[in-house]
Parts: structure tokens; C-alpha cells; sequence
């Protein structure tokens, strides 16, 4: 008898119970009545991998849950470790959020499967106006004119210099052209090796790492290409990247660079500056603060500066990484109107303000910036700050493998001495566009030209 009662109370409690796709929430009795306002709220589960900004979220999700007037309750859960796998089990098991964190992968995983739901409906033109021009691009969050996600933070490169070794070696500003990056190299160097100081260094361990954080980002200053592929002329071309090669060329076997850069990694470079003897280098815009008061703290006497060009003249933008896309929504919610109301509150202009005066992320939203102070580390070095030569670019084609060496497996070799540039040029072009031809006819990359494409507004196109 006791085991039946348990049997019968177990599907009662069932019965009143209704599951959201991820939600884990009920507003509703199995029958459609209304059952009590304790139980009427909407659980909305929001996923995300981000731990750096934990504490901020979860006083103004607190805050959320106990004043909304829609009757939703987020559920936020951080997945700091194994968040693509951990994502990809519960969506294909329709166990997965209703909102989630972008991640690495997630936009390029799940819109194949059909997991991510346009906002198409939901954004009004007032909400929509608040991200600026440029902010919607195909294929970064909107693919054949439906939205996917909204731009909320991003980061690009800047020049990070040693104030006090440009001193001491008399120069008086960071360099602004090719030639001028070459000339202070070498004058730091020459000046003050005997101290164990040299002018320029870069990680170059990993050449994909150490490239596309730097001569990627100088020559599309310039006015050129992004990773080799021409948007205009819908091909790629790494000609643009020759007195670039060339320049970098000149300051790493002259002896004007670290001893051993070839070697080093990111972190050791980054202690090697942090003690002195580097005189600049190129890295993100929102990492380089935080490493040098937290992880290296250093007494240097540093400061940020805009990256040089090839002729001094930014006549292109920096793409910005990480941006246009932030959090998706759940295509199988269950709870569609309610999982916008929390898209709204993510992207609002009160908790983007604080993110960004926080100095959690660089927030690139037009409407946030009109009214936030600026954090303290732009306060202490401006040129962190985000600029209108600070854009997003489209998505680069997928799926293009190339036979034997990747790009920046050749720049090295060229920059290093070991490969003539003009044979190593010639050599990608060949080679990545016959990969992105097959691609195509594969079916793996979609044929991408843009004949109005300028790489100085380069969201322009799509507007």
C-alpha cells in the first residue's frame, strides 16, 4: 500500500510539473490553468562560459530576479570548463539553455543544426538603432537576413611601448610607419643591448598566434586584406603583406629583435617586458591591463599607441575580434518571448554600462559608450580605447585547407630569412586559391565577393 500511494504521488507531482527547454521552469498546470504565483514564474536557464565577470552578473542577475515585472526567473550557470562539449550534449538531447554564451565554436556548430533562432521579430528599430552602423555583417550574426546575435564587446591589437627605454634611447613618439617601427627597433637596440634591452619582440613560437594578432591587423590599417582573402575581388592575394614581411623581416635578422623570439611564447615575452627589456610589442587591447597589474606586475613605465601602417596613413580598419556576437537564443525554447525578455536585459544599456565601467570587457555598443565612464585602465592608457577605425569585418570563408604549409608558417620562414618573399607570396596565392576552389565545389565554403567591399567601412555593404 505505501509503495502505491508513493507511486500515485510521484505522478501527481509530475502532472503539475511542466519542463522548459532548458528552462527547468512551470507557469502553467498540466492542464493549462494557472497554478500559484510561487510556482508561475518562468525559468529561463542562461549558460555562458565567461568566469572573469561572475560577480558583477550575479548581483545584477539577483537584482533581475527579484524585481522583474514579467514573472521570469534566470537560472545562470558557468561552464568555465568543458562549455562546447557540455553545450553541444545538452542541445542534442533537448536538455540545453535557453540562452547562451557564444563561446569559440557555437555560432559556426549550431546553425547548421538549426539550434539558434533569429531575432528577426523581436528587434525593433529602436533597439536595433542602439548598436550603430556596421554592427550587423553577414556571416558574423546574420546570415541571408536573419539575425543570430547582437555586437556587445570585442578586442583588437594595439602597440604596447616602454615609455622609459624610449627614452633613454631619445625617441620621442612610437612609430606610425613600417619604416619608422624598423628605425626605433633598431635604435633601441643599438642603444641599449648592453643593458640586455632590444627594440621589438613577438611570440613567435606560434607564427598563427603572433601573426594574426599583429601583421594581419597592420596591413587591414593599411587598407588591405584580412588573413589573404581580397573581399572585393572575392579571392585571396597576400601581395599586400610584402613591405610588411619585409619590415619585420629587417628588425628580426638584424639583430634588432629579443634574442630568441623564435622560441618564446606569449607569457614570456609578456615577463620579459614586464622587466624592461622590450621596448614594444603587439598584442590585444583588452588582455595586456590585466596582465601587467594582476598576473606580471610590473613598476614599467608603459603606455598603448595605435598600430603603424604601411605608409602612416590609416586608410582601412582593424577588424574587431570577438564582436557581433555575444548570446543566442535556443531555437526548441519552449519559452521564446520570455528567453527575448532576458536577451534584452543581457544587452541593455544599464548592465553594458557597468560591464564596461568595470573594466570587464570593452564594450562596443554605440548607445553604452554615449553614457559610460570610461574604466579605469582607458582612463590610464587611452588608446585602449575603441576608435571608428575599430570595425567589424565578414566572416572569411570556412573550410579552406591548403596543401602543405599554412600562412603563417611562410611568413615566418620569410621573416626569419629562410624564404624569398616574393617566392613565398606567389606560393600562397597558388596554393590557398586552389583550396578555396575546392572548397566551394565541395560544398564547404561559400563563393564570398563583395565588389563594393572598403575595407575602410567594411559593414557598409550589408546595410
Amino acid at each position: 500500500m505505501k509503495k502505491r500511494m508513493a507511486g500515485i504521488a510521484a505522478l501527481l507531482l509530475l502532472a503539475t510539473t511542466v519542463t522548459a527547454c532548458g528552462g527547468g521552469g512551470a507557469n502553467s498546470s498540466a492542464s493549462g490553468e494557472s497554478v500559484s504565483d510561487t510556482a508561475a514564474k518562468t525559468k529561463i536557464k542562461v549558460w555562458t562560459m565567461n568566469r572573469a565577470d561572475q560577480e558583477y552578473m550575479k548581483e545584477k542577475i539577483d537584482a533581475f530576479n527579484a524585481e522583474n515585472p514579467d514573472n521570469i526567473e534566470i537560472d545562470y550557470q558557468i561552464y568555465a570548463e568543458n562549455y562546447t562539449q557540455s553545450l553541444d550534449i545538452a542541445l542534442a538531447t533537448n536538455e540545453g539553455p535557453d540562452v547562451f554564451f557564444d563561446g569559440a565554436t557555437a555560432f559556426n556548430d549550431n546553425l547548421p543544426k538549426g539550434n539558434l533562432a533569429p531575432f528577426n521579430d523581436y528587434l525593433t528599430l529602436e533597439f536595433k538603432e542602439r548598436f550603430g552602423e556596421g554592427a550587423f555583417v553577414e556571416g558574423i550574426n546574420v546570415v541571408d537576413g536573419s539575425i543570430y546575435s547582437l555586437p556587445a564587446i570585442s578586442t583588437t591589437p594595439r602597440l604596447f611601448y616602454n615609455k622609459d627605454i624610449f627614452e633613454k634611447a631619445g625617441i620621442a613618439a612610437p612609430p606610425k610607419t613600417l619604416d619608422e617601427l624598423v628605425q626605433t627597433a633598431k635604435q633601441i637596440t643599438d642603444k641599449l643591448k648592453g643593458e640586455g634591452i632590444y627594440g621589438f619582440a613577438a611570440n613567435l613560437k606560434n607564427p598563427a598566434q603572433a601573426y594574426s594578432r599583429s601583421i594581419d591587423y597592420i596591413l587591414m590599417r593599411s587598407g588591405g586584406a584580412e588573413a589573404g582573402f581580397d573581399f572585393k575581388a572575392g579571392k585571396y592575394d597576400f601581395g599586400g603583406y610584402k613591405p610588411i614581411l619585409e619590415a619585420y623581416r629587417e628588425i628580426f635578422t638584424s639583430g634588432a629583435a629579443f634574442p630568441g623570439s623564435e622560441s618564446l611564447d606569449i607569457d614570456p615575452l609578456r615577463t620579459q617586458f614586464a622587466a624592461g627589456k622590450i621596448g614594444m610589442y603587439i598584442s590585444w587591447n583588452h588582455s595586456e591591463p590585466g596582465v601587467y597589474m594582476n598576473q606580471f606586475p610590473t613598476e614599467q613605465n608603459w603606455d598603448v599607441a595605435q598600430l603603424p601602417t604601411i605608409d602612416g596613413t590609416a586608410s582601412g580598419s582593424q577588424h574587431l575580434n570577438l564582436a557581433g556576437r555575444w548570446y543566442f537564443m535556443n531555437a526548441h525554447t519552449e519559452h521564446p518571448d520570455e528567453a527575448w525578455k532576458v536577451m534584452e536585459f543581457l544587452y541593455s544599456d544599464e548592465l553594458l554600462t557597468g560591464y564596461h565601467e568595470n573594466g570587464l570587457g570593452l564594450v562596443m555598443v554605440p548607445s553604452v559608450l554615449e553614457k559610460a565612464q570610461a574604466p579605469q585602465t582607458i582612463q590610464n592608457w587611452p588608446e585602449l580605447a575603441l576608435t571608428d577605425k575599430d570595425k567589424i569585418w565578414p566572416a572569411l570563408p570556412t573550410g579552406v585547407t591548403p596543401e602543405g604549409n599554412d600562412m603563417y608558417f611562410v611568413f615566418n620562414a620569410i621573416v626569419l630569412g629562410a624564404l624569398d618573399v616574393d617566392k613565398g607570396i606567389a606560393d600562397l596565392n597558388e596554393r590557398y586559391n586552389a583550396a578555396y576552389e575546392k572548397a566551394v565545389a565541395d560544398g564547404k565554403a561559400k563563393r564570398i565577393q563583395y565588389p563594393d567591399f572598403d575595407p575602410a567601412n567594411p559593414g557598409k555593404v550589408f546595410e
